[in-house]
């Protein structure tokens, strides 16, 4: 499937979950509405849905795209157990919980922050028959370059000391021998 179809499925099954069902009966909502990181940091996108927790679900099903991309950024399904991270750019960077889904929170953690993860994820949480979504926008800028400290040259007093000394006790027992 070509990434450029896969978020017109994902929200048309969305669509369609909600057509067939009736209205979601759950609201999702974002933790934040938009995230700011700097590049080569890390960040946790988060969203929140409402969630029974004394009663396991049936059926769940959570989908990550970037919006922009147009591409699926990572994918779970409860039925086979298993995440999967379609998009190439953000397999080994993304990782997200679904054990934390089940207490009603999809957190994903981003990885090692590039210039062109900034956009806009669209989450969209299937639960047994209900379906809602969320959008939250990323930013990510360029990292802060820290000026590099100018090292000067010691100066080479230690040796200067290890001269000094001697020449200080032979002229102060000729003084003496002197006297």
């Amino acid at each position: 499937m070509s990434g450029c179809t896969a978020p017109l499925l994902s929200a048309l099954t969305v669509t369609l979950y909600c057509a067939v069902v009736g209205e979601t009966k759950f609201t999702m909502s974002a933790e934040q509405e938009v995230y700011h990181a700097e590049e080569n940091s890390n960040i946790t996108m988060t969203w929140l849905f409402p969630f029974d927790t004394n009663r396991p679900p049936d059926f769940l099903q959570i989908e990550l795209i970037n919006v922009e991309k147009k591409t699926r950024v990572s994918f779970y399904n409860s039925k086979t157990g298993t995440y999967m991270y379609p998009d190439e750019n953000y397999r080994g960077r993304l990782q997200c919980d679904p054990q934390l889904a089940r207490k009603g929170r999809v957190e994903c953690l981003l990885t090692d922050l590039r210039l062109n993860d900034t956009g806009t994820y669209h989450c969209i949480v299937v639960l047994n028959e209900e379906a809602s979504s969320k959008t939250c926008d990323l930013n990510v800028t360029a990292a802060v370059k820290k000026p590099v400290a100018e090292r000067s040259t010691p100066v080479r007093s230690g040796r200067n000391g290890l001269y000094a000394v001697p020449a200080l006790f032979i002229v102060a027992i000729f003084v003496l021998f002197l006297l």
